[in-house]
C-alpha cells in the first residue's frame, strides 16, 4: 500500500507528465542524466528513510567484519572467496592481507517489496552515481504545486552533492573543505575515470564539477591516461591535483596493462604526493559474492540473532554458483540442478558487474539459454540469487491529472556515515522486476522524505 505522502500526492490536483518534460527540457539535466524522468517525486516517510539507513548501516558493519569473522583477518582470502582475481587482489589489497579502515560511504540498489526494502547490491567506495540528484530536485521544486505540497507535508530533500562533500571533509581533512574558501583558492580535485568509459561519462562528470564549485572545489573531469605523475604530485592539463576522486573500478583491472595504468596514481597516494578518495580496497565489500557469504547457512553460527534478523530480512537468498550442496528453505539440494530447475525464480549475476551488466534473469530467458549460461558460469565468479518482486507505484501520465501508470523502482539509497544519505531513483514500466538501469532506458528521479535529524 502506498505510504501517506504518496497517497496524498496522487489524490491531489498534481501536475501530469509536465514535470518529466520540465526535467527533460533542462539543459543541465540533459547533460548530466539524459532525457528520461519520472513524472513525480517519490516519497519516503521519515521512519522509512531512517529504517533504510539503519539497515544499510547494519549491513555495512557486517560486511566490514567478514574478513575477521570468517577468514582469520585475511582480506586477501576474503577477496578470493567473493570473486576477485589474483590480479585485482595484488592491485588493491595489502600484501600481508591486513584490512585497512574504509570510509562509511556506499550506495545501495533496493527494491520495495510488500514487506519493505530488499537489497540487490551495494556499491562501495567513491565511484557512485547519484551525486547529481540536486539538479532534479531544483526542477521539481520550481513547480508551484510540488513546492507547496512538500512544504505542507513537511517533506525535505537530501542534497547528495553535500553528502559527497561531507564525506570528503571527513575522509580527507587535509583538503581544508568547509572553510569558506573561494573556488579559485580551494583544492583541485581530479574526477578520474577509466579511458574506456570516460567518453560516455565526461558530460556527467562535467555537470558534477559544476555542482562542486559552490563548495570551493575546482574539479577536473579526466581519465587515468591523462594523469601525469611528477615528483611533486599528479598533474592534469598543466594543473596539479590536490586529490583524486576515483571513478574507475576494480573491475576495470583485467590485464597487467590495466594494473600498470593505475600504478602512478596509487604510488602518488601511498607516497603522500596526492590524496585519494577512495582506495580500491573498499570495493571488495561491494562484490555480490559478499551476499552469498552472508546468506550461506554454514556461516550462521558466526552471527548474533540480531545480525541474522538483518540478513534474513534485508538480503535475498544468494549463493556462489558452483557444484555443491546448499540449503534452500531448509532442504539440502544440489545447487546446479536446483538452479536449472527453478529458472523462473532465479537470477545469475557476475560478482563484479555494474549497471545491470552480466545479469541473466531466469524468467526472461528460455530454458536452453539458461542452461547454457549456467554451465558456462558455474565455478567462475558468479552468483545465483532469488528473484525479488518489487511492488509498483502509480505515476502521472499525459496531461490528464487523473491518469496514472504503474512503474517499479530501483531505489539507489546512499549510506552516509551511519544513516540515510539521500536516494537516486530509477523507474520502469516493465513490471517484471528485471534490471532497472539507465542503460536499459529507466527514467530518473529523486526522493522527498519526512524531516530527519541531521548530525
Amino acid at each position: 500500500m502506498p505510504n501517506a505522502p504518496t497517497r496524498a500526492y496522487l489524490a491531489g490536483p498534481r501536475p501530469g507528465s509536465a514535470l518529466a518534460q520540465a526535467c527533460a527540457d533542462s539543459q543541465r539535466l540533459r547533460t548530466a542524466l539524459g532525457d528520461r524522468y519520472l513524472s513525480r517525486p517519490v516519497f519516503l516517510e521519515a521512519a522509512q528513510a531512517q529504517e533504510a539507513g539503519r539497515r544499510l548501516s547494519e549491513l555495512y558493519d557486517l560486511l566490514l567484519s567478514l574478513p575477521g569473522r570468517l577468514y582469520d583477518g585475511d582480506i586477501r582470502a576474503f577477496a578470493r572467496a567473493v570473486g576477485w582475481s589474483e590480479r585485482q587482489i595484488n592491485t588493491a589489497l595489502s600484501p600481508d592481507g591486513t584490512a585497512r579502515p574504509v570510509p562509511r560511504f556506499a550506495r545501495s540498489d533496493l527494491y520495495m517489496e510488500e514487506s519493505g526494502f530488499r537489497i540487490l547490491e551495494l556499491n562501495v567506495g567513491s565511484p557512485l552515481g547519484g551525486f547529481d540528484t540536486p539538479l532534479i530536485d531544483d526542477v521539481l521544486l520550481a513547480d508551484p504545486y510540488v513546492a507547496a505540497f512538500a512544504q505542507d507535508h513537511g517533506l525535505d530533500t537530501t542534497d547528495t552533492t553535500w553528502v559527497l562533500v561531507k564525506m570528503l571533509q571527513e575522509t580527507l581533512p587535509a583538503l581544508g573543505l568547509g572553510t569558506g574558501t573561494a573556488v579559485d583558492d580551494g583544492p583541485v580535485i581530479g574526477l578520474v575515470d577509466w579511458p574506456g568509459s570516460f567518453p560516455y561519462l565526461r558530460l556527467r562528470l562535467t555537470a558534477m564539477a559544476e555542482l562542486l564549485r559552490p563548495y570551493g572545489i575546482d574539479a577536473i573531469p579526466c581519465h587515468v591516461g591523462q594523469v601525469e605523475s611528477r615528483p611533486d604530485g599528479l598533474w592534469v592539463n598543466g594543473r596539479r591535483l590536490d586529490a583524486v576522486h576515483r571513478f574507475y573500478c576494480i573491475d576495470d583491472v583485467v590485464t597487467a596493462e590495466d594494473a600498470a595504468l593505475l600504478q602512478p596514481i596509487h604510488d602518488a597516494a601511498a607516497e603522500g604526493r596526492t590524496l585519494l578518495f577512495t582506495a580500491l580496497e573498499p570495493e571488495v565489500y561491494g562484490s555480490k559474492g559478499c551476499f552469498a557469504v552472508l546468506s550461506d547457512e554454514r556461516n550462521r553460527a558466526a552471527f548474533t540473532a540480531a545480525e541474522l534478523e538483518t540478513i534474513d530480512r534485508f538480503l535475498p537468498w544468494t549463493r556462489i554458483l558452483r557444484e555443491e550442496k546448499v540449503h534452500v528453505d531448509g532442504a539440502l539440494v544440489d545447487l546446479i540442478p536446483y538452479t536449472k530447475e527453478h529458472r523462473e525464480e532465479l537470477v545469475i549475476k557476475a560478482t563484479g558487474s555494474h549497471g545491470g551488466l552480466d545479469v541473466l534473469l531466469g524468467w526472461e530467458t528460455d530454458r536452453a539459454q539458461w542452461e547454457r549460461t549456467l554451465d558456462s558460469c558455474a565455478g567462475r565468479p558468479y552468483i545465483v540469487q532469488r528473484r525479488v518482486r518489487p511492488v509498483a507505484e502509480a505515476f502521472p501520465v499525459g496531461d490528464d491529472t487523473e491518469s496514472t501508470q504503474p512503474m517499479v523502482l530501483n531505489w539507489g539509497v546512499f549510506l552516509a556515515g551511519y544513516g540515510y544519505g539521500g536516494a537516486f531513483i530509477r523507474g520502469t514500466t516493465d513490471l517484471q522486476g528485471g534490471v532497472i538501469s539507465q542503460a536499459n532506458g529507466a527514467a530518473m528521479g529523486t526522493c522527498f522524505h519526512g524531516s530527519l535529524e541531521r548530525s
